[in-house]
């Protein structure tokens, strides 16, 4: 069983900040929208510091943000901002938690933009906060679907993601996103609505739309290959499973590796037994090491011979590329293998050498 998002969220109070970090990464890369993440970021802040808790907060690429905490992150940002250099860490933690303000469903911000503009005046850290697309995305709250509509005929690209949101959560963009998926599959060059309909199915959970969208994973077109990778990883639904299942041995190099990105970053309780299914299908060895890589970051320690075997016969430059979440090895087998401990880490110092650091009960 992969490990799941519980415990990575309970690990994000742990007493090392190597599991911290490694339990973030993975719930971020997840897109995880489980409420417990922000307050447990909040709580880390508070008993490590900003600099400590999360050295690579900065660089994650989601943060859920439930609409309880608006304020309190708002409040945390301009405290976190306040008279900092845009290179101190607390500074950029704070342009972060704007950031990912930014890009939440629009009624989470609508009623804080004079806070967010306040903060954008104040701080260059805050360069990246779209304040004037923020602002029509608010607007658009108070406009009538009717008028929304039009913008698909004769609106901006931003003109139509925009009204395309606002629609969605009103519950009428169905016909417009299937048919932004159909002008996808047509194979012209993608209109305005059919870009549109892929952002916003990578920037929001899209449930119900595998089929299409696991179409457009082999796209020579990087753009529209990878953002349906981030919609497939967004959307979390475990018959996108299935259905790599059933066409991984026709796709190209490129479509079975992301199909493997997939796999790994949904992180569904049978994901290793999956990958273990699709190894001796890859392509060619690069293919066939990101299978066990992928095994490898879901730390299956109920299936642990696996686990190690995929980890012994990693690519050395692959594994080092991912040796900072291997910190997760100590705490999970602690909960699931306590007795196989000595013998893993055994294995894990031999293949990483020095970079693996055990994560003791107390920093480094």
């Amino acid at each position: 069983m992969a490990i799941s998002d519980g415990q990575l969220i309970a690990w994000l109070s742990h007493d090392h900040p190597n599991v911290r970090s490694a339990s973030l990464e993975l719930l971020s890369n997840s897109y995880v929208c489980d409420n417990g993440v922000l307050r447990a970021i909040f709580d880390a802040w508070d008993r490590f510091g900003p600099e400590m808790a999360f050295p690579d907060f900065p660089l994650v690429s989601h943060i859920p943000i439930p609409d309880a905490m608006v304020d309190e992150l708002l409040e945390r940002a301009t405290a976190m901002s306040a008279g900092r250099k845009i290179t101190d860490r607390t500074c950029r933690c704070a342009g972060k938690l704007l950031e990912a303000l930014s890009v939440s469903e629009t009624s989470r911000f609508a009623n804080h933009l004079g806070t967010v503009s306040d903060l954008k005046n104040a701080s260059k850290i805050f360069f990246r906060v779209p304040l004037a697309l923020m602002r029509e995305r608010a607007s658009a709250l108070s406009r009538e679907s009717s008028s929304l509509q039009m913008d698909f005929d004769d609106g901006t690209p931003e003109n139509i993601s925009v009204a395309l949101e606002c629609l969605f959560y009103r519950g009428q963009a169905s016909k417009w996103i299937d048919r932004g998926f159909g002008e996808l599959e047509d194979g012209a060059s993608p209109s305005p609505l059919a870009m549109a309909t892929l952002a916003f199915a990578a920037r929001h959970s899209l449930p119900g739309y595998d089929q299409p969208l696991l179409g457009l994973v082999e796209r020579s077109n990087a753009t529209i290959a990878d953002q349906a990778t981030i919609a497939l990883v967004r959307a979390r639904q475990s018959q996108t499973h299935t259905l790599i299942a059933e066409r991984y041995p026709k796709l190209t190099r490129s479509g079975q590796l992301r199909c493997l990105d997939i796999i790994r970053r949904t992180r569904f309780p049978k994901s290793s037994d999956l990958l273990r299914f699709l190894l001796p299908l890859g392509l060619d060895f690069q293919v066939q090491d990101a299978t066990r890589i992928a095994e490898v970051c879901l730390f299956d320690f109920v299936a642990l011979e696996d686990w190690l075997e995929a980890f012994l016969l990693a690519d050395e430059k692959s594994l080092m590329r991912i040796a900072p979440l291997i910190a997760l090895a100590k705490p999970l087998a602690e909960r699931v293998a306590v007795t196989e401990w000595p013998r893993v880490e055994h294995l894990i110092r031999t293949r990483l050498g020095s970079s693996w650091i055990d994560p003791s009960t107390s920093e480094p």
